[in-house]
């Protein structure tokens, strides 16, 4: 048995090729974050996507980025917004969980998007509440998580010095004995 070379190669570049991104593969990353596993099969995620085509919407989007994050992810061809709710429906409680189930969502398109020769990269670097505002979400029942830069990394002999530290980087892992721990007693 074998780790999923998916899950081996998924990084988060920080830059991305002109090559654009099919309309079926956003469809197929979205279709990976609806299998995703949630809480009760609440499934609390919500996604906002602008591609690079309409450039006034997708200039918005570049626009609630802060940081540096607005330098390289104006590259990316697709940037999406995910959004959370914070209340189930079941029980219209808050929902504890949903933040797992978000998180388990993306990276299922991440995973996806690796298995596709694409990648993501996601970013807690934004505007929480402009993008609220600019989506208009009732920030009582919904939150804004990440935004996520898509596209085709830049060819490596073409990428910056920080862009071939951050592939190094992703390749560097803890080992299994930093972090998994059996229980006996």
């Amino acid at each position: 048995m074998q780790l999923n070379k998916a899950i081996q190669n998924r990084w988060s570049p920080r830059g991305f090729s002109k090559t654009p991104v099919s309309d079926e593969m956003i469809k197929l990353l979205f279709e990976a974050a609806r299998w995703a596993p949630s809480s009760r099969n609440e499934q609390p995620w919500t996604y906002f996507f602008a591609q690079r085509e309409n450039s006034k919407i997708f200039d918005e989007f570049v626009g609630l980025l802060t940081g540096n994050n607005p330098l390289w992810a104006k590259d990316a061809q697709v940037l999406i917004i995910s959004v959370m709710s914070k209340i189930s429906s079941y029980n219209n409680q808050p929902n504890g969980k949903a933040l797992h189930d978000m998180g388990a969502a993306s990276v299922s398109m991440a995973v996806q998007a690796a298995e596709m020769g694409i990648q993501i990269h996601q970013m807690g670097g934004f505007d929480k509440q402009k993008a609220s505002e600019y989506l208009q979400l009732d920030t009582q029942r919904f939150e804004p998580v990440t935004m996520i830069a898509v596209g085709y990394p830049i060819e490596e002999k073409l990428g910056s010095e920080d862009q071939k530290n951050r592939k190094a980087q992703h390749q560097t892992r803890k080992e299994l004995s930093e972090f998994v721990f059996q229980k006996t007693d």
